[in-house]
């Protein structure tokens, strides 16, 4: 069974009809699609937002394990947890749950950020906000331990 790590965030998208594939699943590229949409919502809420003449996520990996197949009409719940934080990088976690189905995993997708100077090209030390907000959600998963 897939472990999960202290969730730091939870999105949910409405999937639409057109996201779905040709025998009426969501298109596996729209798992990706979700995820970037649900860390791009995550990184705006911390004031992180994209800009190329600044400061940023960067991807080194993605992956995604389809457990079973999404059909429309759905709305999408997608959890973000964090299960590693280095000096300039962390491995996100996500979840796929389909709304009124919370014991049902539909997909486990993963993404390592690498945080970089865009102008540079180099990696550089994460946000404060992020470190900040991963101590806390695992302060909280201790204590409900």
């Amino acid at each position: 069974m897939d472990k999960h790590y202290p969730e730091i965030g939870r999105e949910t998208i409405t999937m639409r009809w057109g996201d779905m594939d040709a025998v009426g699943h969501l298109n596996n590229t729209y798992y990706f699609r979700y995820l970037e949409q649900v860390r791009i919502n995550w990184l705006d809420r911390m004031g992180l937002s994209i800009n190329p003449e600044s400061t940023g996520p960067v991807i080194a990996h993605t992956g995604c394990t389809f457990k079973r197949e999404l059909t429309y009409p759905a709305t999408v719940e997608v959890t973000i947890e964090v299960e590693k934080l280095g000096r300039s990088s962390l491995k996100l976690r996500h979840h796929f749950y389909r709304q009124g189905d919370p014991d049902t995993v539909y997909a486990i997708g993963e993404a390592t950020l690498v945080w970089v100077n865009y102008q540079t090209g180099q990696s550089i030390p994460l946000p404060e906000v992020i470190r900040t907000q991963v101590a806390a959600a695992l302060a909280a998963a201790e204590n409900q331990s």
